[in-house]
């Protein structure tokens, strides 16, 4: 590797970490009410907190679609039509997901919950509003804003043509920022396994709209749960 690719290759990490901070961004709306001004009115604070959530959000978006498409002239836009292919893969892939999900339920049970859905729930039920917002960020931020980051744009920073690497170095990275430091290190091998998933069925399809759907599905179920848990459970 010459200095000019390894030059390259840092640019590309370091365009990616601050893509990685963009993504985190609209999610600190959430220390908005403990900003603003005591007199400041739940209404006025719940708009502002909605529209800066929106506006971070669409941002983002934009943000990675750029990513995504630039010096790609041919992309083929994120949101095409599937073929019966691309449907079987997302039915295929999120059952892949559910099982894996099962399998490390069973066996680490005695552990309890991850940090990072511990720190989901306990986020839902901050408030009704919260618990909306989180629904919205979980089941169809998240999805989205995730397969355009760690699919879309670092399997074509790194190695984008080595099919192996990328997948593995995608389903690491992903691994790794939703791992948490009090987490046992069969979490990181989850997570890290349900980014390999991810991964495969984006390369094996090459439409990044079908991992976005598998991660929706893995996502909205457990989002309607602490939805209605946040919102009906007292």
């Amino acid at each position: 590797m010459n200095l000019k690719t390894l030059g390259s290759y840092a640019w590309r990490t370091i365009k990616f970490i601050l893509l990685g901070l963009c993504l985190i961004l609209p999610q600190q709306v959430f220390s908005l009410p403990h900003i603003l001004p005591q007199n400041f009115s739940p209404l006025a604070t719940n708009i502002l907190t909605w529209g800066l959530l929106l506006l971070g959000y669409a941002l983002v978006i934009v943000i990675f679609n750029w990513q995504f498409k630039k010096d790609q002239p041919n992309t083929d836009k994120i949101f095409q039509k599937l073929s019966n292919q691309d449907i079987n893969a997302i039915i295929t892939g999120f059952i892949t997901l559910f099982i894996i999900k099962i399998i490390y339920g069973m066996f680490m049970s005695q552990f309890g919950q991850t940090q990072n859905d511990q720190a989901l729930q306990q986020m839902f039920k901050l408030s009704t509003n919260a618990a909306l917002m989180m629904f919205l960020m979980t089941a169809i931020f998240a999805p989205l804003c995730e397969e355009l980051l760690f699919r879309g744009i670092f399997m074509r920073y790194f190695f984008p043509k080595n099919t192996v690497l990328a997948i593995f170095f995608s389903g690491l990275v992903f691994g790794m920022l939703h791992f948490h430091l009090g987490d046992i290190f069969w979490t990181l091998l989850l997570y890290c396994t349900l980014g390999w998933v991810l991964a495969y069925y984006y390369k094996k399809t090459g439409k990044l709209l079908v991992s976005i759907m598998i991660h929706f599905l893995n996502n909205i179920l457990p989002a309607l749960f602490m939805l209605f848990s946040a919102l009906f459970t007292k």
